[in-house]
């Protein structure tokens, strides 16, 4: 009996003390992250949204090779050489998503920055309000309006830099308060609302004249949009006109159209500031129905899509239309185009942004360029155009932002140069394969699906590394893990592709549903996945979950439709589809397993391949999951067979909350693992192969990581800006963990040391880690001959991994003895004394490896009469045949 009991103690005891380290956060010091810096990978040929151009109108020599970009989700790049350079000055701020910049004429060191991209798509991510620098970008101030976000346009009085106007579109899925109008007369110090019409509408241009700064004409836009549904205009669109700074306003409407209007750009023509032209979006509904979907290859719009361009020569009392009838100028979106620029050496010039780039030269009389096919300027130059720069002294000289980045001409057009060296790239959806070195795999918004080297041949990563493998925008790009080979991709609602590496052939393996029943609904951005037990073994899913297990030449139904398959929301306005799947995950321990979440917030779980479906949905509603919410990524534990999580975003409902969950019993249960995470989106959430306390996320704000399973979040942003993470992936192999960014592209860390990171170790005085196999060397040979690098300083690169060992150690607190780190051979020779610090924290040292042998090695960290010994492996040198000679035969 005695035993018994003492037995019993002893196991609660044991089991208490179990509970107190299971349930103890672990949470990390800034300082122990310091050395953690990402890469950044590009890829730099694709380029993305450029919003804004600012260039300083003075005649100081000091200004003349500066200007200032916007990114729609990438910061504000300057460049002082008239763009061989470009460096971000913006990165350090809440928010790195750009609506609107301005530089004060009277002093070209003051720019303003509104942020929150005003380009009204379901992608635009909002903004953290305006802010301010006097020195040209080295310092920032935050001057309020947080709650606006998304300004659209900021002005600076020409004589008076405290004077500063601001157009606000407001919230992008809800009503608010904190849109209009906004004045400063101190410089930001207060603001006024001079204008404002309501709740739904805000403003999304405004132009001043600089003959007279008294008078202003603004572009108020009503549009209302929902997660399944856009309505592109209302009644209160219009153009208002100020002529004593803001205090009184009229609506103009002498000659402009009645009715419902959608988005306005307007100009004033600077050398006589009597002319005006304004762009309007005409809204006019077709009705279609569902039927009517089912025929069409791709969803389009269902509004009649059609822009007029309107002239004023008497200061907007009055308007004329310009363009026949019959006539579209505002190409294929205007709700997210639709701005007008006047040349300002000749009022007949005009250009008008859209996917392509409209102009005139009869004052909006005739059009060119505005279909695809036969364009007279910007013939190689990528569409989707969102701003133009016009030299005031030379309008010859032309920048335009696309979303394919920034271009510059000299001769009106005819001739352009695609400033790549922005490294910005919005990336939906990121891959790996196995090969070595492994290749990451990209789809990003508008330009297609890129390949390239986690390292390179020649020691640096560089445009000529990354090669196309995908069409259109790209989104899910998955590669076999066993034979790369093999990848799929998949583009708007549906459109899947095989790829054959091998053969640089691709098919179309798109499912389409049987006569008789219903289409598929593809989301934008279709799921597409490969079994982790059978690499032949492919998922889709559009309201169904889809199998193929040929790689994609046929496929089944192997569920129901596993969405609220509601009739009001399947149709929506807008070119997009709802009651959609957006996630697919299968256990990589139990095939068959496959968990599934939709954009209408159901999720469903199967354990036999689909034979019996159970929803979860409610069972997430119980801890908290709003019902409703879009499903943005499921995780299936490699760990354990009835673990996994799953995220859900209120981004399209003006919900920011962190929402993760985790389940250990097959979704029967949850528990809410978002414990400190900032109210953010959430996008991603993966668990790491090795540790099961270790997971990742992704928000509208960065990356974060835990390492007690979600208890305790830590942000790993590092030198990562506050930029959208749509994806994160980590090479098994490698421990690499590569996050795509909606903004600056892909970034990859190695995580070796987090995989091993627990409150043991940190409760140490000093640690040695275990020290991660790599090759002698990770360049060839061929990198050293020559003069390759020598390409001038456009040239954008990324180096490669530390070519040698990483040694990373742990100090709990700063030591005042030297701390020795030495490599030995296995007959106990010295190889290498390694330089340290004694600063606490977690430190990196690197072994350079290149002319040393294959095999195993001797680390030894001493520090006072403490000795910690490691081994380390080095395994042979990468190959690199030179422009590929005879890679079949060394791939055998």
């Amino acid at each position: 009996m005695f035993k018994s009991l003492i037995y019993f103690l002893i196991l609660l005891i044991i089991s208490g003390l179990f509970n107190t380290y299971t349930n103890a956060q672990i949470k990390l010091e800034e300082h122990l992250l310091q050395e953690f810096e990402f890469r950044a990978l590009g890829p730099y040929r694709a380029g993305s949204w450029i919003n804004e151009i600012a260039v300083p109108e003075s005649n100081s020599s000091k200004y003349k090779y500066t200007f200032y970009v916007g990114a729609r989700n990438g910061g504000v790049w300057k460049t002082e050489n008239n763009g061989i350079t470009f460096k971000p000055i913006f990165d350090k701020m809440e928010s790195i998503t750009i609506g609107a910049l301005a530089l004060a004429k009277s002093n070209p060191d003051i720019l303003w920055v509104g942020t929150g991209e005003s380009y009204n798509a379901r992608s635009s991510h909002s903004g953290t309000g305006i802010y301010v620098s006097k020195d040209g970008g080295k310092t920032w101030e935050s001057k309020g309006l947080k709650d606006s976000h998304h300004i659209s346009k900021i002005i600076v009085h020409p004589e008076n830099k405290d004077i500063v106007y601001v157009t606000v579109m407001g919230h992008l899925f809800l009503p608010n308060e904190e849109r209009g109008i906004f004045k400063t007369t101190n410089g930001g110090k207060n603001w006024e609302k001079i204008l404002f019409i309501d709740n739904n509408t805000g403003f999304i241009d405004l132009s001043m004249d600089y003959n007279n700064p008294e008078i202003l004409y603004a572009a108020a836009y009503e549009k209302y949009r929902f997660p399944w549904h856009f309505e592109a205009g209302g009644k209160q669109s219009g153009i208002y006109k100020s002529s004593d700074g803001g205090k009184n306003w009229k609506k103009l409407t002498k000659g402009l159209p009645k009715g419902k209007t959608g988005r306005i750009g307007l100009d004033i023509y600077r050398s006589n500031s009597d002319v005006l032209y304004a762009v309007i979006e005409m809204v006019k509904s077709t009705k279609l129905k569902i039927k009517d979907l089912a025929a069409m290859d791709h969803l389009k719009p269902t509004d009649i899509v059609w822009s007029n361009v309107y002239k004023s020569t008497d200061k907007g009392e009055s308007w004329k239309q310009t363009n026949h009838d019959t006539v579209n100028v505002s190409g294929k979106a205007p709700y997210s185009f639709n701005k007008i620029y006047i040349d300002p050496l000749n009022e007949n010039n005009l250009y008008v942004i859209s996917d392509n780039l409209p102009f005139s030269t009869d004052g909006g009389k005739t059009w060119d360029d505005i279909d695809w096919e036969d364009h007279k300027i910007l013939k190689n130059v990528f569409g989707d155009y969102r701003t133009i720069w016009i030299n005031p002294n030379d309008s010859r000289h032309m920048m335009f932002g696309s979303d394919g980045g920034l271009f510059v001409t000299y001769d009106k057009g005819k001739n352009a140069e695609h400033l790549y060296n922005i490294p910005l790239g919005e990336i939906y959806n990121i891959s790996v394969d196995n090969d070595e070195p492994y290749n990451v795999y990209a789809g990003l918004q508008d330009h297609d699906v890129w390949k390239g080297p986690s390292n390179s041949w020649k020691g640096e990563i560089s445009i000529e590394d990354w090669v196309l493998v995908g069409l259109w925008d790209g989104m899910y790009c998955p590669v076999d893990q066993i034979d790369s080979r093999w990848m799929y991709t998949s583009t708007q609602f549906g459109y899947h592709m095989r790829i054959d590496q091998l053969k640089g052939e691709r098919k179309k393996i798109e499912p389409i549903a049987e006569k008789e029943k219903p289409f598929y609904r593809y989301p934008w951005s279709p799921p597409i996945i490969i079994s982790p037990h059978n690499s032949k073994t492919i998922y889709t899913g559009g309201q169904i979950l889809l199998q193929s297990k040929n790689r994609g030449d046929t496929w089944k139904e192997i569920s129901p439709d596993l969405t609220t398959n509601n009739p009001e929301k399947i149709a929506g306005k807008g070119h997009m589809m709802y009651c959609t799947i957006t996630t697919i995950s299968e256990s990589p321990i139990k095939e068959g397993l496959i968990y599934v979440g939709t954009d209408d917030g159901k999720v469903h779980v199967t354990k036999n391949h689909g034979e019996i479906w159970n929803e979860l949905t409610q069972n997430l509603v119980k801890v908290g999951a709003p019902e409703n919410l879009w499903v943005t990524r499921i995780f299936a534990s490699a760990h354990k067979e009835g673990t996994a999580y799953l995220c859900k975003s209120g981004f399209k409902t003006d919900d920011f909350t962190a929402y993760v969950y985790k389940t250990t019993d097959y979704g029967k249960t949850w528990i809410d693992i978002s414990a400190n995470l900032p109210n953010k989106p959430v996008n991603i959430i993966i668990e790491d192969h090795k540790n099961p306390n270790l997971l990742f996320i992704g928000n509208d704000h960065g990356i974060y990581f835990s390492l007690d399973g979600g208890k305790y979040w830590n942000r790993f942003n590092i030198n990562i800006p506050n930029v959208p993470i749509k994806d994160l992936v980590i090479h098994k192999r490698e421990n690499d963990l590569i996050a795509g960014s909606y903004g600056r592209g892909l970034y990859i860390n190695d995580i070796t040391v987090l995989q091993q990171l627990s409150t043991q170790i940190l409760n140490k005085d000093v640690h040695l880690f275990e020290i991660e196999t790599k090759p002698v060397r990770n360049t060839s040979e061929s990198a050293y001959w020559g003069s390759s690098r020598l390409l001038g300083d456009k040239h954008l690169f990324t180096p490669n991994e530390p070519n040698g060992l990483t040694i990373n150690y742990y100090l709990k607190d700063d030591i005042n003895q030297n701390i020795e780190l030495k490599i030995y051979n296995m007959a106990d020779s010295l190889l290498k004394t390694l330089e340290t610090k004694n600063t606490k924290g977690i430190h990196k040292a690197v072994w350079p490896t290149w002319k040393e042998k294959q095999g195993k090695y001797k680390v030894i960290l001493r520090t006072g009469d403490m000795v910690i010994k490691k081994e380390a492996i080095l395994k042979p040198a990468i190959i690199y045949p030179i422009l590929n000679y005879r890679k079949a035969e060394m791939k055998k």
